[in-house]
Order: structure tokens, then C-alpha cells, then sequence
């Protein structure tokens, strides 16, 4: 796994440095599968407003409500996204989208998966383009063969920055077997850097030649 110092295979956490340093553990992490929700709520443009409608007297109450959501997304001719969502609200006064179950894929040019995952709810501010998403948080990316499963993850636009509360525990896990767990979690999609600031462990798969 990225980052990852030395193969301490006699031991079931990642490595000797991780385990003297896990208040800090920082793992570079290629094209992050766990951004990819993110870009595609964006790229969607999710707003079901209708032409001329009036604002609602009561912010709790959704201007547009949509159910059974499938919205695809296609560039130069070829499918880009897939985005499904058993329900989706529109709150024009408070500038947020809510979805729920939400499922999604995205593909190449040649009709391949790249990354897929699914969320129980995604609250999506249509101003800043942030986002809180949460339930069963799971991404995969097949590109970085890897995915990222969390309980509840915060998006921040402006300075890229993904985050869980500090409590829970996010896990980034390799296709081949490696695995990361940790609390603290703090990705930095500028620097290309995931963070964990809490007690981080986890097993390393070497790959010998």
C-alpha cells in the first residue's frame, strides 16, 4: 500500500513506523475513489426546481420532490455516469439537494467500470457544492483497484478537503488484501494525501517478485 513503511509481515498491523507514528499516519492515495461521489453530485448539476416556482413558506417542506432518480451522463457520444436514487428533495431557499439511496457508476471511453458506490443519504449544497454524505458510505474504485467504506463523510469544495468525525472509523481497503483502519480521517484531494490524526491499523500484503 502507498505510504506504507517497511513489510513488518510478522505482525498484523501495517508496519513498525505506522504503529510508533499512528497519531499521524499520512498515505498518498492516487485519483481517491472516495472523491468520486463527490464529482459526480457536482457534475450532475442535481436541482429539480421547477420554471417559476414559488418559494415554499415553510423551509421543511422540498419544492421538488423526485422519486426513482436515474440521471445519465454522457460525453462525446459515450456514457459517462450513471446516478440512481430511490428519492430525491429540492430545497431551493436553503440552496441543498437531499438524496437518498443513492447508487452510482461511473465508466471510460469504452464502457468499463471505473468506480462505483452507494451512500444511504446525500445532503448536497447547491451553493458551495459541499456535501455530507452518510449511511454505509462505500466507494470502489477499480482504477486504483481499491475502495473506501465509511459511516458519515463531509466534503469541503472550496479547500478539497474530505472528512469523518473524529471518532469514527474509516477504512481504505486494497484490492489485494491490504487494509487501513483509522480514526481522525482527513483526505486532502490538493495535496493527494489521506490523514489520520487517531489510532490507525492494518495489514500490508506484500508483493514479491
Amino acid at each position: 500500500m502507498p505510504g506504507s513503511a517497511g513489510k513488518d509481515r510478522g505482525g498484523p498491523y501495517l508496519s513498525r513506523v505506522v504503529r510508533r507514528r499512528r497519531r499521524r499516519a499520512c498515505l498518498p492515495w492516487r485519483a481517491a475513489p472516495a472523491l468520486a461521489l463527490i464529482a459526480i453530485l457536482a457534475s450532475c448539476s442535481i436541482n429539480y426546481r421547477e420554471a417559476g416556482s414559488e418559494a415554499q413558506a415553510e423551509e421543511s417542506i422540498p419544492d421538488t420532490v423526485a422519486v426513482n432518480v436515474r440521471h445519465l451522463v454522457h460525453k462525446d457520444g459515450h456514457l459517462t455516469v450513471e446516478l440512481e436514487a430511490a428519492r430525491a428533495e429540492s430545497y431551493n431557499s436553503r440552496n441543498q439537494s437531499i438524496l437518498t439511496d443513492v447508487r452510482f457508476t461511473t465508466y471510460d471511453d469504452t464502457g468499463a467500470v471505473v468506480s462505483e458506490g452507494n451512500a444511504r443519504r446525500v445532503v448536497y449544497h447547491t451553493d458551495t457544492e459541499n456535501a455530507e454524505i452518510s449511511g454505509g458510505v462505500h466507494v470502489h474504485s477499480s482504477k486504483e483497484k481499491g475502495d473506501v467504506s465509511a459511516d458519515s463523510l463531509s466534503w469541503q469544495n472550496k479547500t478539497r478537503v474530505l472528512t469523518a468525525p473524529p471518532q469514527e472509523a474509516v477504512t481504505i481497503r486494497k484490492d489485494d488484501g491490504s487494509v487501513l483502519r483509522g480514526t481522525g480521517f482527513t483526505g486532502d484531494f490538493t495535496r493527494r494525501e489521506l490523514n489520520f490524526s487517531g489510532p490507525v491499523q492494518g495489514s500490508y500484503v506484500s508483493q514479491q517478485r
